[in-house]
């Protein structure tokens, strides 16, 4: 299902973001070491090159006069960071740790994609990624509609299935505001995932040149493990580069934060017991003291006795 969430709310967000009180992780890398021509992400902040296959580093970026050519983030500070993948084999990476408790997370990103190299250019443009261990959790994958004319792009989300069966590359974008995206012009993608269902549950795109935040709830998203994950993300990655030489792909205004709302506890109808919010409780809700139905914490339905004959004399 889609919807739109007003600019007043979207304004709302870009308010609070450089304060961002609630997040385990926020940058806006304008305090890294950076220059117009780049200076290696990897050693600041945390990142690492995670490959040791020949990948080569991101690089934080001033916006001025920057050799990429990427133009300011409207919302943007001084500096971004960006991957070009050199081809061959050869991608841009960059990967910080970062635990994750179960709950609820929204991962915002700020991206602009562009091709420098000359026509055709190759799939895939740039993503970002959760990790586990070796295993890729999923991914916000940028791809060119048609890679001969690298002139429009295309956002879409990598996921399983409940059996932990990974869907096709590149996929479907989830609504026409992640398709006919325009390259070197900065949008802001939402990403939630809820760790307790191993789920993707909403996400979000808008273009920072103005607008609201088109808002996509998809059903059946799971994360690596589908519906038996053995255990949270512990790290996230940028990605840059194609097969062939060019491919780039910039990040501003990465924040992770969880996401806070009212506690859910055991609600009983009947003896039958079922976790939600009070709100959502159409019977005896017990209160987040009561985190789980195993148990079962509900008191059960009182049986009231009588005779066989007391029974027969209300039907006559």
């Amino acid at each position: 299902m889609k919807k739109t969430v007003t600019a007043f709310s979207c304004l709302a967000f870009l308010l609070a973001l450089p304060l961002a009180a609630s997040a385990q992780y926020s940058q806006n890398f304008d305090g890294l070491s950076g220059s117009a021509s780049g200076v290696p992400l990897t050693g600041q902040d945390g990142y690492y090159l995670p490959n040791s296959t020949g990948d080569t580093d991101f690089m934080v970026y001033t916006y001025t006069g920057n050799t990429l050519g990427i133009v300011q983030n409207p919302d943007g500070g001084t500096q971004f960071i960006g991957g070009t993948g050199p081809g061959g084999g050869v991608y841009a990476r960059a990967q910080r740790n970062l635990g994750f408790p179960f709950g609820v997370w929204d991962i915002w990103y700020d991206v602009a994609c562009i091709y420098t190299g000359a026509p055709p250019s190759s799939n895939n443009v740039g993503s970002f990624s959760l990790r586990q261990s070796t295993n890729t959790v999923h991914i916000n994958l940028f791809t060119w509609l048609d890679p001969n004319t690298p002139t429009t792009l295309q956002s879409t989300y990598v996921y399983y299935d409940a059996n932990n069966v990974q869907s096709p590359i590149p996929g479907t974008p989830p609504g026409p505001e992640w398709a006919n995206m325009q390259p070197n012009h900065w949008y802001r993608c939402r990403t939630r995932i809820d760790l307790d269902q191993n789920l993707i549950v909403e996400v979000g795109i808008r273009d920072l040149a103005g607008g609201g935040e088109a808002v996509y709830d998809p059903t059946g998203w799971y994360l690596y493990g589908g519906a038996n994950p053995l255990e949270t993300p512990d790290a996230f990655r940028f990605f840059g580069g194609g097969g062939n030489p060019g491919n780039t792909s910039a990040w501003d205004n990465c924040v992770i934060e969880a996401v806070v709302g009212p506690p859910v506890g055991a609600c009983c109808i009947e003896g039958v017991c079922t976790l939600t919010t009070q709100q959502d409780c159409g019977g005896q809700w017990l209160g987040s003291d009561y985190p789980t139905c195993d148990p079962n914490p509900c008191p059960p339905v009182p049986v009231r006795e009588s005779t066989w004959g007391a029974i027969k004399n209300q039907y006559r």
